[in-house]
């Protein structure tokens, strides 16, 4: 299961890359979740699993708002700036957004090593954002900002379903927040709508491809991998997300990887490895982030 989910995960972005010019960032995030959302209920009824989604639409919303609409939408927004491989190596920093919330929100105060690797952290993001081959203007920012808002809201739904949601089932918890995520970016069509009315069978095929891998399978697994190895142990999948994005970024996209975005990588990995508490003994990790 690990190693399908982190698979998943970092192809997801090729699959965005195909999608996205046709469909728009934006309905490319609304639609996704719709098939996501749609094609676990149908599976959930096909298998006769029990759902219960009793009063807990709120917290869909809420989840919803943060966990699709934040984070893809800036995901995807990042994307049409950044490229594949600059984007998804930006959302490897959702632990250090995290640290800075549970501090901020919870008054949880992070220990002396969580510092470093916050601080550490954000010297690697410097160092990818400052040394890009990319030009920096406002086309560029715009897309670092989109990548900061895509971290910063899957950090806070985290962070909100650890503290309201952990009774919650990840079969009624995935299909809520991706229908709720899909209701709430479907207006921005009318902003940006799609590309090519109608999508190509190629584009299409893209979508309902990262719909049912990145978005439904994947998060299945990774709830059950959080039941089994815990949640910090289950984390470590997002250090290998861009390992398998930059590869098919280079092999499929023809983008360019520079050593210095190598090394600006590398430093922010290992400060989301300190803030996370890797390598220390099992009894003196906290559990601070919750699944995406």
């Amino acid at each position: 299961m690990y190693f399908w989910v982190f698979m998943m995960w970092g192809a997801s972005f090729y699959w965005l890359a195909l999608a996205i010019p046709e469909f728009g960032w934006a309905g490319t995030v609304a639609f996704r979740s719709f098939v996501a959302s749609g094609l676990l209920f149908a599976i959930a009824k096909a298998t006769r699993r029990s759902l219960d989604f009793q009063s807990e639409w709120k917290h869909y919303a809420v989840l919803g708002f943060t966990s699709v609409g934040l984070n893809l939408g800036g995901m995807n927004f990042a994307l049409t700036r950044l490229g594949s491989s600059l984007t998804a190596i930006l959302v490897t920093t959702i632990p250090l957004y995290s640290l800075l919330i549970e501090w901020i929100w919870h008054k949880k105060r992070p220990t002396t090593l969580m510092l470093i690797g916050l601080i550490t952290g954000f010297i690697g993001v410097v160092i990818l954002i400052g040394f890009t081959p990319q030009k920096i203007d406002g086309h560029f920012l715009m897309g670092v900002l989109g990548s900061a808002i895509a971290s910063s809201g899957f950090a806070f739904g985290g962070s909100y379903a650890k503290v309201n949601t952990p009774h919650v089932a990840p079969w009624e918890q995935t299909i809520g927040t991706f229908l709720f995520g899909g209701l709430f970016t479907l207006p921005l069509i009318l902003i940006v709508p799609l590309v090519q009315v109608p999508p190509s069978a190629k584009a299409i095929g893209a979508l309902i491809t990262v719909a049912a891998t990145a978005s439904s399978l994947a998060y299945i697994m990774y709830f059950k991998l959080v039941d089994e190895i815990g949640a910090t142990k289950a984390l470590t999948t997002e250090f290998l997300v861009p390992v398998v994005a930059v590869i098919l970024g280079a092999l499929f996209l023809n983008e360019r990887i520079t050593s210095v975005q190598l090394i600006g990588a590398a430093v922010v990995f290992i400060g989301c490895g300190l803030v996370l508490g890797l390598g220390q003994p099992q009894h003196e990790l906290h559990e601070d982030v919750v699944a995406h």
